[in-house]
């Protein structure tokens, strides 16, 4: 105002000038750092999600490799139990491992994926912060095709509820207690197995009576080798599955090396 009225408007409008570029260099800075600052937390938090991811695909291997012993588990008892239904000539003649081989085939194990982390980026939107596109498009096509979820892992198991409605149930009960599923607890969840050998306490009569009934029965002779050809194809179909996994992992972990 002092100068104006002395009209000396050329310093004036050097001195209004001379804020204008003091606010806007101020204004600068601070937008700079801010984006420093977002820019940190955006790295941060995307650094924390490549970790998660790198748990997650870890956790996956031990969860297929758990569903393929499983699987090899249940097969092995399978064809032992075809065996007796057909009548083979290799069949075990022991009726109580007879029963305890016609049960173990109708068990099976949950099928799931270790997904929780790209389900989380899908749904918030933030899938957009996995900055190595080679990465985000084998995340998209491993997590977006759930092997859980399709194929023979979705078949009914016509077996399973065919022979529990005809075994008698406490012969049933003792191979559940003897026998039954046994959980390996693991990072994050619990993955299944099942035993190696089992032993239960049934008169040997009794188990021949049961075995020859069940044996000629038809429709779990045919239930059965549906489940045979069932397990075959999931083993092959995880094959490739694990073949994708294993570059997946690769790839998170040569991330996790560089930062």
């Amino acid at each position: 105002q002092n100068l104006l009225s002395e009209g000396k408007t050329g310093k004036y409008f050097k001195y209004a000038i001379g804020e204008i570029v003091l606010v806007v260099i101020g204004i600068l800075i601070a937008l700079t750092i801010n984006n420093w600052n977002q820019n940190r937390l955006t790295k941060n938090l995307e650094s924390q999600y490549y970790n998660r991811l790198l748990d997650d695909v870890r956790e996956e291997k031990l969860i297929i490799e758990a569903t393929i012993n499983y699987s090899k588990q249940v097969s092995v008892h399978a064809k032992k139990a075809i065996a007796v239904f057909e009548n083979s000539p290799n069949a075990n003649t022991n009726p109580i491992e007879n029963l305890i081989d016609m049960y173990q085939a109708s068990q099976y194990s949950d099928s799931y994926s270790a997904s929780s982390t790209y389900k989380e980026l899908i749904s918030s939107g933030q899938i957009n912060l996995i900055q190595n596109d080679i990465l985000k498009t084998s995340l998209i096509r491993y997590y977006e095709t759930d092997w859980s979820e399709v194929g023979v892992f979705i078949l009914e198991n016509k077996y399973r509820e065919n022979l529990r409605s005809k075994m008698p149930d406490e012969i049933q009960t003792l191979i559940r207690s003897k026998c039954g599923d046994i959980f390996v607890k693991t990072s994050y969840s619990f993955l299944m197995t099942l035993p190696d050998k089992c032993e239960i306490n049934i008169d040997p009569k009794t188990a021949k009576s049961v075995v020859e009934d069940l044996r000629n029965d038809e429709s779990l002779k045919k239930d059965l080798r549906y489940l045979i050809g069932n397990e075959v194809g999931k083993l092959n179909d995880l094959s490739p599955i694990q073949v994708q996994l294993e570059r997946l992992t690769l790839l998170l972990e040569e991330i996790d090396n560089d930062n």
